[in-house]
């Protein structure tokens, strides 16, 4: 290569550092400067990289996953391959043996967080152009007396131990949330059990409550469906606790397959339009049946549609009316509740997603909810790469909740 087209080579600088954001700040600063950049986020891929690419400068975070970057600068400067590439360390460690360290290992530059963006950008300029920078150039333990060694290892030994202290105090972390972890886990099981156990029973006696009712009175037999119809209500509000729990707490991953909407909404909505009958509420579907494939857990997303359509009966008017649609887009297929109900004002629409945001009192009076199932609808729709979306013109306007899950075709 010729000293012109050398000069006119686009520099590399190699920002090994575990902070995301601040690695895409570093490397936005310096392509406007006309550098090119890499990102290493831990210490063996910024080893590798360093090999690999040869770039002409690397900015070294101290505290990295794997091989810090002390052990790093110290690996690159004791290889033949690398050891003229400029250093340049980047730490919030402050302390003048911390200092110390970074330059003894090789860095050309101890460059302290946080630190002006016009300081670095000067600093890199004057390494990449091989000026000095300002005799903080490394040092060498050859070069220090006894005392100084002695200072140093000292300084060494105690930056070890309290890097040691802080792995065994992760490492402890990390241990005793995988204790709560089994705790939290079987408190559920604990729990599922506890509230799902008496529904064998109950539905035994209903059972047998219904077959010496067939001959009573009208309203006898009225007054039986209502309360089997109250029961599985309930049971199936207990079950969607149980199903949002586990799906909160990650002891649930999605099943996923593909499916069509038309085979899955029908019959998921099916408990709403039959509560909507009995309240004199209009319930519409309209599901086409070319509606592109999704790749779906249709239990979750089944139990988030019915979700949906509950809600906008139970918060509705008997005369209104509610009514569920789907349709495509390029990149996604939308399912819409609508409905001519309570409506949501500007307040509530901030709580949406937040279970557990009724006031107590309201709740003992059966005015609200627990919150819980929209908040479910949103993880479900997280969980499946999706999105939600509310939209409500205040109270008495009624309210359009949507669904959105990606075609198949675009997973």
């Amino acid at each position: 290569m010729t000293r012109q087209e050398e000069k006119s080579r686009q520099q590399t600088i190699l920002i090994a550092e575990d902070e995301a954001p601040l690695a895409r700040a570093l490397a936005t600063l310096l392509s406007k400067e006309g550098l090119c950049t890499l990102i290493a986020s831990n210490g063996d891929e910024a080893l590798e990289m360093a090999h690999t690419c040869q770039p002409d400068l690397i900015l070294l975070d101290v505290m990295m996953p794997g091989r810090s970057g002390i052990e790093v600068c110290a690996t690159l400067k004791t290889d033949v391959e690398t050891r003229s590439i400029p250093i340049i360390i980047i730490s919030a460690k402050a302390e003048k043996s911390d200092r110390l360290v970074g330059l003894a290992a090789g860095a050309d530059e101890y460059l302290t967080k946080p630190f002006s963006p016009t300081r670095l950008i000067e600093l890199v300029n004057q390494v990449l152009a091989g000026q000095p920078v300002a005799a903080r150039r490394h040092v060498d333990p050859a070069d220090m007396s006894t005392d100084q060694l002695s200072v140093y290892a000292r300084e060494l030994r105690e930056l070890y131990e309290q890097e040691q202290a802080k792995r065994q105090a992760l490492e402890e972390a990390h241990r005793r949330l995988g204790e709560l972890d089994r705790l939290k886990s079987n408190f559920l099981d604990a729990v599922t059990n506890e509230l799902l156990t008496p529904f064998v029973n109950v539905g035994l006696s209903l059972e047998v409550l219904q077959r010496r009712t067939e001959t009573s009175s009208p309203s006898i037999q009225d007054a039986v469906q209502d309360l089997s119809e109250a029961i599985a209500a309930l049971h199936r509000r207990i079950r969607g606790l149980v199903r949002f729990a586990e799906l909160v707490t990650k002891r649930r991953e999605p099943q996923r397959g593909t499916y069509a909407l038309a085979q899955v909404i029908p019959p998921a909505i099916e408990p709403a339009a039959l509560l909507a009958q009995r309240r004199g509420i209009e319930f519409r579907a309209f599901i086409p049946p070319d509606l592109p494939a999704v790749h779906i857990d249709p239990e979750l997303l089944g139990e988030a549609v019915f979700q949906m359509a509950h809600n906008a009966v139970k918060f509705n008017y008997p005369g209104g009316w509610v009514h569920v649609r789907a349709h495509a887009t390029e990149q996604h297929v939308l399912i819409e509740v609508s409905d001519s109900g309570i409506g949501l004002e500007p307040q509530q629409l901030e709580r949406l997603g937040r279970p557990f945001h009724g006031r107590t009192d309201a709740l003992r009076r059966g005015e609200v909810g627990l919150g819980i199932g929209w908040a479910f609808v949103c993880y479900v729709a997280e969980s499946h790469n999706g999105w939600t979306s509310v939209q409500s013109n205040g109270p008495d306007q009624g309210s359009s909740f949507t669904l959105a899950v990606p075609v198949a075709n675009n997973l």
